[in-house]
């Protein structure tokens, strides 16, 4: 087996807590299966999971790569792995039209989770949401695109525009708005703008896509702008949970078809109501999970918590 996991730089963290969970899969399997683990991070990450990936599919013996972290990667080493007829199965990817003829993935898509954010929204009585997009067009623009959608389909009043820039007041752009769904990453800025809007109208909901969901931003806030912050992310479970998840599938596929790499893919993607540590879910034909739960998160304390179960979210 392969990973391709970032265990450096920025997001070495989660890296190590996938990789952990995966880790602990393989220890309490009965297969004899090594594991070799490489390090996705890189001044030009892409490129180093396509290095990954080349490396994987030139190894005969390899039998399924579990990677990338980044949706960003797997768009660049899902067509390789695919042409080489190897499994990829992809735990905690979660851009829209990420695909492959043998890519698995195990977490919901941003879809999902601009579903997940209209509908609290319609149960928190929100009637006027203003959405706010960074630059990204990668990630922020189209994932604001799809809350807009996702607030129409429920008939929630909507607006939406870039984020502000610095000389720009938003409290001066609420214009009656009772929420604020941000979608985007969080740059240092971040807190302030919070901060800000709390200040500005401290009854308003202010809500955050995954890549907003970070420790540093939840220690910063102020207690009163915490208490009306909610965090959509993809994981309804700690990290490791993805990383053991990741692995079972693929041992079990390759207990079910041996060392043949075309039946090893079949067999995860023929997957129907698996129960797992991460829940009950099925994979579709295009290999994405059918599950659309999704997790939310609130701060309490300075400590990101379920806003469900109130456990830490941490390996």
């Amino acid at each position: 087996m392969y990973a391709s996991l970032p265990l450096s730089g920025p997001a070495a963290k989660p890296g190590h807590e996938v990789l952990a969970g995966a880790q602990r899969a393989l220890e309490r399997s009965d297969q004899e299966v090594s594991l070799l683990v490489l390090d996705s991070f890189a001044s030009r990450r892409d490129q180093q999971a396509v290095a990954n990936a080349e490396q994987a599919v030139a190894d005969g013996e390899a039998l399924a790569y579990l990677g990338d972290f980044h949706s960003s990667q797997v768009r660049e080493t899902a067509p390789i792995l695919g042409e080489a007829g190897l499994l990829q199965v992809a735990p905690v990817a979660t851009q829209v039209g990420l695909d492959g003829p043998t890519l698995v993935r195990i977490t919901p898509h941003d879809g999902i989770g601009a579903d997940a954010i209209a509908d609290w929204l319609a149960d928190a009585r929100v009637r006027r949401v203003l959405v706010v997009h960074d630059h990204d067009v990668g990630y922020g623009v189209p994932v604001g695109g799809m809350c807009v959608e996702a607030a129409l389909a429920r008939d929630l009043g909507v607006r939406s525009r870039p984020v502000w820039d610095a000389h720009e007041r938003p409290a001066d752009d609420l214009n009656g708005a009772e929420a604020v769904v941000y979608a985007g990453v969080a740059g240092s800025g971040a807190i302030d703008l919070w901060n800000d809007l709390h200040a500005a109208n401290p009854d308003l909901w202010l809500v955050g896509t995954e890549g907003l969901a970070h420790d540093w931003v939840a220690r910063g806030l102020q207690p009163s702008t915490a208490e009306r912050i909610r965090f959509f992310v993809a994981a309804t479970a700690p990290l490791w949970a993805y990383g053991y998840e990741a692995m079972a599938l693929i041992l079990d596929s390759v207990r079910e078809a041996s060392a043949d790499r075309s039946r090893i893919v079949q067999a995860a993607r023929a997957t129907r109501d698996r129960d797992s540590i991460i829940g009950r879910y099925s994979i579709d034909p295009e290999g994405h999970t059918t599950t659309a739960a999704y997790g939310r998160l609130k701060v309490v304390d300075g400590q990101l918590v379920s806003d469900l179960s109130g456990a830490t979210l941490s390996a």
